[in-house]
């Protein structure tokens, strides 16, 4: 039987076929000492083989905070696991991560035991980086998409959509809630005697009131100018009106602006299985401009209950 040895030519042979791979390869044996890797392995990380051939030297290129996921790997292929797929980082001589994509094969003897693992490695920094850019990059454009660039409240567009789903929630679950327009008094007063920089701090700041004052699952919008939308799910005439009235006391007290106290209208139109979401839009805009032509104490005008 022809001898397994590699020959001193065929030795050559391999390490020639190694080192042209342009992926990592990687041969240890089964104490973690590492018998070959590739040139490729040795431009990427600045070692030379020889400075490796500690047993496990190897998992000291890993992050400490991936050495458990390293030597799980190990034992999954010392228990017959094979091949296996795993993705590390390895630590460079010059201090930088680099990710790498491994598929590990294990090799075993006449008995069934380890032997070698080769592993065969991708440098996906590169790529990972480029679709974690691409992800931030989508969720950037989709907030845009959302989001009233200077409030951060959500825009017109996606208010109405949540309106939408949350008619047809109620329709199908029964309908409960109320659609809530705020507006500011004279805030025309602030942008023509301060400037619209003066403007859009004040319009931040009922934003941050907003936020501050509404709970987790009511959903508010600026509708556009100086009008807000806040969508009250689950509750009835009471509870708007009470709702309303804490908000307008809030835009009064905790809105500082330049041309002194602020002032808003608030309407309100509770929620109907039978209208549309432009028809409860409507009403709620008609209440709140009712209340504006209103003097002396603020009504609040339920015209859904009319």
């Amino acid at each position: 039987m022809r001898d397994t040895m590699l020959s001193f030519g065929e030795e050559r042979l391999l390490d020639a076929v190694l080192d042209a791979a342009a992926s990592l390869i990687v041969v240890v044996d089964a104490e973690g000492r590492l018998v070959r890797w590739n040139r490729a392995c040795e431009q990427l990380l600045g070692y030379r083989q020889a400075e490796l051939e500690a047993p496990y030297a190897l998992l000291d290129l890993v992050p400490a905070a991936e050495r458990s996921r390293a030597e799980e790997a190990i034992r999954a292929l010392t228990a017959g696991d094979s091949p296996l797929v795993a993705e590390l980082h390895w630590r460079t001589k010059d201090g930088e991560l680099r990710l790498i994509e491994w598929s590990m094969t294990g090799l075993t003897g006449p008995r069934g035991a380890l032997t070698y693992v080769v592993g065969t490695g991708i440098d996906v920094t590169a790529v990972r980086s480029w679709s974690e850019e691409r992800v931030a990059a989508e969720a950037r454009l989709r907030h845009m998409a959302d989001h009233d660039a200077l409030t951060g409240l959500f825009n017109r567009r996606r208010f109405e959509e949540e309106l939408e789903r949350h008619i047809a929630h109620g329709r199908r679950y029964g309908m409960s809630g109320a659609l809530l327009m705020l507006d500011l008094d004279d805030f025309k007063q602030v942008n023509d005697g301060y400037g619209h920089r003066a403007g859009d701090r004040v319009l931040t700041a009922v934003a941050v009131m907003l936020r501050h004052r509404l709970r987790e699952s009511d959903i508010v919008a600026r509708f556009g100018g100086d009008e807000f939308a806040v969508l009250m799910p689950v509750g009835g005439a009471s509870e708007a009106r009470e709702l309303a009235d804490l908000l307008a006391a809030a835009v009064r007290r905790d809105v500082p602006t330049p041309a002194g106290l602020l002032s808003a209208s608030v309407g309100i139109a509770l929620l109907e299985e039978s209208s549309t979401a432009d028809e409860i839009l409507s009403r709620a805009d008609d209440a709140m401009y009712a209340e504006k032509r209103t003097t002396g104490r603020a009504a609040r005008h339920l015209r859904s209950v009319e």
